[in-house]
């Protein structure tokens, strides 16, 4: 076989589908999940106590996200998040696409908490919550890195992760912040209340926001940090159009 034929040959065989170890290409905005992983099935509890099961939204496009009713910082600009995209989405929210908000933190975040969560700010999406049994098979599909721990450098009975004053002398009484009643309270400040005991663990995890498909496989990761409405938008129209 002579050099151009060879070259000819070689040519055809690019132009095939699947040969020469073809390459899944990226086409969200955000981190694509290549391959897609199935979205396993499972059955939590919503707000309402009612509850709720992932397969009965099969046919659309389903976004997820995972935080923590206590949480400080993060979880509330991800509601917020959500709740633009929902208005955004106009028409196409909930006939073919599903905002979901799982809880990382059952020991806390029951029925009763996750529904005035979503109330106080509006949400109109189910917030979900269970078991430790129930939600451990949720977490590891999503991968969603999850850590608790108590840790309390300076004593005071409000974990590190809520203490806004790390160095609280000892045995002074702090307020919701973790901050000495006696020594750190500004002088514009007037809160004189003690810690409440839900402060006493902290909840880490990843922050992400994870968009399913129609065929219920998870195609892109939003990390929480990174997130533009405007390209989750994209993202979640693409998906919607596929």
């Amino acid at each position: 076989m002579n050099k151009k034929l060879i070259g000819i040959v070689f040519s055809l065989l690019m132009t095939l589908p699947g040969c020469m170890g073809s390459e899944e290409k990226d086409i969200f905005y955000g981190d694509d999940i290549n391959p897609p992983i199935p979205a396993q099935d499972f059955i939590l509890t919503d707000g309402d106590g009612e509850y709720y099961q992932l397969s009965q939204l099969e046919g659309k496009v389903i976004v997820i996200a995972f935080l923590f009713t206590r949480c400080p910082d993060v979880c509330p600009i991800v509601s917020a998040n959500l709740d633009f995209i929902s208005e955004q989405l106009g028409d196409v929210y909930g006939e073919e696409v599903v905002i979901l908000t799982i809880t990382v933190d059952p020991w806390t975040d029951n029925t009763t908490v996750m529904n005035d969560y979503a109330e106080a700010r509006s949400l109109d999406w189910p917030h979900l919550t269970g078991s430790v049994e129930e939600l451990e098979p949720v977490w590891k599909n999503f991968d969603v890195g999850l850590q608790t721990y108590d840790s309390d450098v300076d004593g005071d009975g409000v974990a590190d992760g809520f203490d806004v004053c790390p160095d609280t002398p000892e045995g002074e009484d702090v307020d919701g912040d973790g901050c000495g009643l006696d020594t750190q309270q500004s002088e514009e400040s007037d809160v004189q209340v003690k810690h409440h005991p839900l402060l006493t663990y902290w909840v880490d995890h990843t922050t992400g926001t994870i968009i399913v498909d129609k065929n219920m496989n998870q195609r892109v990761w939003w990390e929480d940090t990174l997130w533009n409405p405007d390209l989750v938008m994209e993202d979640i129209l693409l998906l919607v159009n596929e």
